[in-house]
């Protein structure tokens, strides 16, 4: 289960930051410098609450917002069939 969840953090927070999150659309890069899940609490209906570290790296002054997020719910979509994490803001 761990691992699962694991994969799950990593995809969400990769399609996330990397893929347009805040305004980033087709401008600057985006880089995960860091990344290390701590802990995910049990399924609830509103999907997974992990903690985690991230430090991001960008001129995007939207994309190194997520430099401050300590945690977030992820959920499956069933609607695009991925996995997604809820905005934190």
């Amino acid at each position: 289960m761990r691992r699962t969840q694991m994969i799950i953090l990593s995809a969400s927070i990769l399609s996330v930051v990397g893929c347009g999150a805040a305004g980033a659309g087709g401008g600057e890069p985006i880089t995960i410098k860091f990344f290390k899940k701590e802990a995910c609490e049990n399924p609830t209906p509103m999907g997974y609450n992990c903690r985690f570290d991230i430090q991001v790296a960008s001129a995007n002054i939207g994309a190194s917002m997520y430099n401050n997020v300590p945690m977030g719910f992820f959920y499956f979509d069933k609607e695009t069939g991925k996995w997604a994490m809820r905005p934190p803001f």
